[in-house]
């Protein structure tokens, strides 16, 4: 292990120790491999040193039990057993690791881990193209919009890669309004919950494209959305922001390449089942258009589009209210079972008073992720690494986030 500057940092390099922020956040966990990108971050963040694996280490470790095995033929071999009884009187070994050290050691093993939808450089890209796409298009002339079409089976493509998809439980953090992220973000949430509810692959991909295009007609409007709680704008406001569904419907109402489950998805998403949603508050809501509807809902409200910003778990907690009111109760429990309360690298508190890292998520139990503790229930750092994997300490709970 080596202290290096960022500067020096190189496509590659391995991370020997976490690095933190000074409120203890995870910025890149222990074992990341170095991307151009990540040292763009920790320039961005004024981190300007990182503790990495020493390439001379890491190549010298195989080589030390070569030695091993071309020791003694036969002349050793009288002189091996000998020794053998005189090292007996070694079981001084067992004794000297005691208790609390070979349990720490267990610990330090359990890697962290973020676990996002789509892989980062992926989701950069797509993010660029849908913008891209999006901005070339103009009210009424949507020549080259098609391409959101092989967009989204893309996503679809690069989700199914992975191996039991639907069985994990993915971080997603809050974030800025930016309605590319917002639309790729409710697409691949989207498209899990399809998977993860058995639709046809017509149907998921249905709704992937319609995802990807059905903010569309927030870029027809003069109404500021961000960070805003549109319930509390003028009347003349609220009215002109709740049309944009209809806006983005009359743009693509005529296009052949979009299904008419997709276009109904697109006027659709913000209706609710108890007539309390728009443009039109009707309650005829597809389950196509409930899973984007549920999707939308709760990244509004992380990112701060026609809302005002939440945490993650408050988001998920104004899901889990609505269940069966405003969207069918299982579209909701597949959303929570995919959803991470508490995203990698919040600091939260528990029961016991405990300042905590989340390092990673137990799958299947997005309640219920393992924690590092960072300080005592009396506020004093712990240098030691504590790990408490919630599944386990049945008896502590997270009771906080903290900011």
């Amino acid at each position: 292990m080596k202290l290096v500057t960022v500067e020096d940092l190189k496509d590659g390099n391995i991370i020997a120790n976490d690095v933190l922020l000074e409120d203890y956040t995870v910025v890149l966990a222990k074992g990341t491999v170095i991307k151009a990108p990540y040292i763009d971050k920790l320039r961005e963040l004024d981190i300007f040193t990182v503790y990495i694996e020493d390439e001379q280490e890491l190549t010298a470790k195989p080589e030390e039990p070569k030695p091993e095995p071309p020791k003694s033929p036969k002349a050793e071999a009288p002189k091996d057993p000998k020794p053998e009884p005189s090292k007996a009187p070694a079981p001084k070994k067992p004794v000297a690791p005691v208790s609390p050290k070979p349990e720490a050691n267990k610990q330090s093993k359990i890697p962290m881990e973020k676990v996002t939808i789509l892989r980062d450089e992926v989701e950069e890209q797509v993010k660029n193209k849908i913008k891209d796409i999006l901005e070339l298009h103009v009210y009424q002339q949507t020549e080259g919009l098609q391409q959101i079409a092989e967009t989204a089976q893309n996503i679809m493509s690069d989700i199914l890669e992975e191996d039991e998809v639907v069985e994990k439980v993915y971080d997603v953090r809050e974030r800025s309004a930016d309605i590319y992220e917002h639309s790729l973000q409710v697409c691949t949430i989207a498209t899990l919950i399809g998977l993860k509810l058995g639709l046809t692959k017509k149907q998921v991909y249905d709704i992937s494209v319609a995802s990807l295009i059905h903010d569309l007609g927030l870029r027809y409007l003069v109404v500021r959305y961000e960070d805003q709680d549109i319930n509390l704008l003028p009347a003349k406001d609220q009215e002109e922001y709740k049309k944009h569904p209809i806006y983005a419907y009359t743009a693509i109402k005529n296009e052949s390449w979009l299904s008419e489950n997709a276009k109904e998805i697109v006027l659709n998403h913000h209706e609710k089942k108890d007539k309390s949603g728009y443009p039109l508050g009707n309650d005829l809501v597809s389950r196509m258009t409930q899973i984007v509807g549920v999707c939308d809902e709760f990244d509004e409200l992380i990112c701060g589009i026609g809302k005002a910003r939440v945490r993650v778990h408050e988001a998920i907690n104004n899901i889990r209210n609505y269940s069966g009111i405003w969207y069918d109760s299982d579209i909701v429990s597949a959303f929570l079972q995919l959803i991470a309360v508490y995203p990698f690298g919040s600091k939260v508190r528990t029961n016991r008073g405990e300042l905590g890292i989340v390092m990673r998520q137990n799958p299947h139990f997005p309640e219920r992720p393992v924690i590092r503790v960072v300080e005592d229930k009396y506020g004093q750092a712990i240098h030691t690494e504590l790990i408490i994997d919630l599944i386990k300490e049945t008896t502590v709970v997270i009771q906080e986030v903290v900011k």
